[in-house]
């Protein structure tokens, strides 16, 4: 005599046993999780800097989750500094909706008088481009001169724009101007004096601020047009919009700066359909921060 069948219970069974599956698997996938895709998945948040993602980095996200000119540090737990070719700039105003900010010189925050003479750097143009209320080029610091020459044409182009600094105990006599020498009256003549002072320096500023310290020229709106800062904007690009789409996060390879789209299970090269193929050019190569 064959046994009963009871078709409802081993359906009941399987359902069970199959459920029973997945809840041990789960922990499983869930610790599998790239911790790549974790690191690039933080934001950055620091005083007016808040929710940045690619393609800066810094604190909570490795340097693979962004670009090189793009590094963030917290100064006193409140003030943004962003890294550029080796060069820090405080950000003041920062719109990740945009891709604006405003930034100005940290080693000149306050001061006409630094300790050390360096240009802006002339890579920021590289990752970023400046907004068009920003002058690049108009004002520029002079240390190391003598005294103001008995030249009619610079003393009218320039009144009143004499400093001092006290720099490493010694005091240097400098000079601001607010165009570029090839705009100005007699370049020859300025040239000639201008070149005889120990160094110069080239700093961005807002169109608003360069005419506000033509109206009224004096250390105090030098400074004032310094800190106030200069507009850069940057831009994301169609291959890093198509990773987040996907559900990834953007990334490169530390190694080569190739673009990499970093996922739960995996990076890839493009986005996490699973059907991008990252392609080994060495035996060595990797797909994570290496």
């Amino acid at each position: 005599m064959h046994p009963r069948r009871r078709p409802f219970r081993d359906l009941s069974l399987g359902f069970l046993i199959a459920t029973a599956l997945i809840l041990v698997r789960a922990p499983a996938a869930r610790g599998a999780v790239d911790p790549s895709y974790l690191s690039c998945s933080s934001t950055i948040s620091c005083g007016v800097l808040q929710n940045a993602s690619y393609p800066f980095w810094g604190l909570t996200r490795a340097s693979y989750c962004g670009l090189p000119d793009f590094q963030v540090t917290c100064l006193d737990n409140t003030t943004p500094l962003l890294n550029i070719s080796n060069q820090n700039f405080r950000v003041l105003q920062f719109n990740d909706t945009t891709k604006v900010m405003t930034v100005a010189r940290e080693d000149y925050w306050n001061t006409i008088c630094p300790t050390s003479f360096v240009n802006t750097t002339q890579e920021i143009t590289s990752s970023f481009s400046y907004t068009s209320d920003t002058l690049p080029s108009n004002l520029t610091l002079y240390y190391g001169c003598g005294g103001f020459p008995n030249q009619t044409t610079i003393q009218i182009t320039l009144p009143n724009c004499q400093f001092n600094c006290t720099i490493n105990g010694t005091n240097v006599i400098g000079y601001f101007i607010t165009k570029k020498v090839s705009d100005i009256a007699n370049a020859a003549a300025f040239s000639s004096y201008f070149g005889g002072c120990n160094s110069s320096v080239v700093l961005p500023a807002t169109q608003s601020a360069i005419e506000e310290i033509q109206s009224s020229p004096s250390n105090t709106t030098v400074v004032s047009a310094i800190d106030e800062g200069f507009g850069l904007q940057w831009t994301v690009d169609e291959t890093c919009i198509s990773c987040h789409a996907s559900g990834g996060q953007c990334g490169r390879k530390n190694r080569s700066g190739e673009f990499l789209c970093y996922c739960q299970d995996k990076s890839y090269s493009s986005t996490c359909s699973g059907t991008s193929v990252v392609i080994l050019e060495h035996c060595y190569d990797d797909f994570g921060p290496g």
